[in-house]
């Protein structure tokens, strides 16, 4: 049994690194099948891993098919910003009022340095990488999530980040290309997460709120303005 949960969770991982890294094409059907055969896994943990990415809303399921990537609708981004300032919103405030005893001041370094590498790929052409800056994102949100430990908070907030990944951003996805809307939404974001750990600092509740829901917001406006182009 043991061995089966690390199947499945290797397919889960594998193919969240793949939708991340842009390995998979939007309004393109997947084989399970195929997918299988390709990470050397039998069918029944990627089809457990499929579900698990459906039920995130990673992916479609088409039955007989295989699987589409999803695009959020708008209700799937008003869905996630309600979730995000609840979630976000709960942990951040906590992590202000603890601070700075230990616990809090290590979450907010966490954020720190999240930030830290985001300015460092932005700087280096070389290092850049569009999917490694998002994973940063993942990783200084979800600091103040980890200082507060529920795990469920957790699993609920990562339901919700496949409507903010990169690929929804700009229309043609390049891991490694500048390109004008990535690069001003990115240079918002540094501006934007210093903002939050300021507040975070500051012991104040109100600060961090709105700290929290202008980052959320200029995100929501990002993708509401790449929607209207694909239109």
């Amino acid at each position: 049994m043991s061995e089966y949960k690390a199947l499945n969770t290797i397919a889960y991982e594998h193919l969240r690194k793949m939708i991340y890294g842009g390995e998979l094409e939007f309004n393109r059907v997947y084989s399970e099948t195929k997918l299988a055969s390709q990470l050397s896994i039998s069918r029944t943990p990627i089809r457990d891993a499929l579900n698990r990415l459906s039920q995130e809303r990673y992916i479609d399921i088409i039955p007989n098919r295989g699987f589409t990537l999803h695009t959020p609708s708008q209700a799937d981004i008003i869905e996630a910003f309600h979730v995000r300032m609840m979630i976000e919103g709960y942990c951040s405030d906590i992590v202000a009022r603890h601070y700075p005893d230990a616990g809090a001041r290590a979450a907010i370094e966490r954020m720190e340095d999240a930030l830290y590498q985001q300015q460092l790929l932005l700087e280096d052409d070389s290092a850049y990488n569009i999917s490694q800056f998002w994973l940063d994102d993942i990783a200084f949100h979800k600091a103040t999530m980890e200082y507060v430990n529920i795990c469920s908070l957790i699993c609920q907030y990562e339901r919700f980040m496949y409507v903010f990944m990169p690929q929804h951003l700009i229309r043609e996805y390049d891991v490694h290309q500048k390109q004008p809307r990535a690069l001003d939404r990115h240079r918002s974001t540094l501006i934007e997460h210093a903002a939050i750990t300021e507040a975070l600092k500051s012991h104040d509740s109100e600060r961090v709120q709105k700290a929290i829901r202008t980052h959320i917001e200029s995100s929501m406006k990002a993708l509401y303005i790449s929607m209207g182009d694909e239109k």
